[in-house]
């Protein structure tokens, strides 16, 4: 373990990076001077320590993820696929894990892109109440009509916090001029997988299972949504959300854009984000 001190205009961050089997010193260094430029660049906010996670390989971050979760009983949903840098501060101090093998294999703009989208969240959400949130009244009563489960209920919430989370990092890099990567970035979330549409195929036949896949493919789209007003790639950002929903039926064609619009009414309070948010994605789709 390594401690590494950076003052800038945004204060005194400690990084504190944790290597586990990496063989690159050179990627290491690349990654905190990423990183460190980055919160130089962001307003003043109360970071103070940063636990960085560098491994080898993303099986081994989701390894060493899932045995934290078991070991301290920390529960979310089953959607946390393998990526290539993620966020957490179920340990109380916020924490960016990225692997060697997950970066090497992506263009240089996206592996810059995620990683200031990392540091974005440890600036706004680097806290356990931004990864704790209250089950919602409008949740428990679906789940009383009989329309969602309680496991359901609970996945549904974690996808739209972690949708609105994405949306407030966006949108604080995006007015601190980071365009380019967070472009990049966007279009890399944005790109349609198999396991999408055969999500889709799975679950369209059932009330629930619709309601849980569609809220996830909110998640990316709400990501790149504050880069929808920019000048140059507003009108790109658009068409790469409409190509990533392209599967599913043209009536969802209308009700998603409009959960989507929601977003351009958040304010600087996460919590009731995810509830405004929560709100629409019943409104349309329940």
């Amino acid at each position: 373990m390594r401690g590494t001190w950076v003052e800038g205009k945004s204060g005194m961050v400690k990084i504190v990076l944790h290597k586990f089997a990496v063989p690159d010193e050179r990627f290491c260094e690349k990654i905190l001077e990423i990183i460190n430029d980055c919160y130089d660049s962001l307003p003043a906010r109360a970071v103070e320590i940063v636990d960085l996670y560098v491994f080898d390989k993303a099986s081994t971050m989701n390894a060493f993820l899932n045995e934290e979760k078991r070991r301290f009983g920390i529960k979310t949903a089953p959607f946390d696929s393998s990526f290539f840098a993620t966020h957490d501060a179920w340990l109380g101090t916020p924490r960016i894990m990225v692997s060697h093998d997950g970066m090497a294999v992506l263009p240089e703009m996206v592996r810059i892109g995620g990683l200031h989208h990392e540091v974005g969240h440890t600036v706004l959400h680097g806290s356990l109440e931004y990864y704790s949130f209250p089950f919602p009244e409008l949740l428990l009563r679906l789940e009383k009509e009989g329309v969602v489960s309680r496991q359901i209920a609970v996945n549904i919430l974690y996808l739209a916090s972690i949708a609105v989370k994405d949306y407030e990092v966006t949108r604080l890099l995006y007015e601190n001029g980071y365009v380019e990567d967070q472009v990049a970035f966007n279009k890399y979330l944005l790109e349609t997988s198999e396991e999408d549409c055969e999500a889709w195929n799975l679950a369209k036949q059932d009330n629930a299972a619709r309601l849980l896949v569609l809220v996830s493919l909110l998640k990316p789209a709400c990501c790149a949504a504050p880069l929808l007003k920019d000048g140059r790639h507003g009108e790109e950002i658009a068409e790469c959300i409409d190509r990533s929903m392209g599967f599913l039926p043209k009536k969802l064609s209308v009700r998603l854009p409009r959960i989507l619009n929601t977003a351009s009414e958040f304010g600087g309070n996460t919590h009731e984000n995810v509830d405004r948010f929560l709100r629409k994605v019943i409104e349309e789709l329940a």
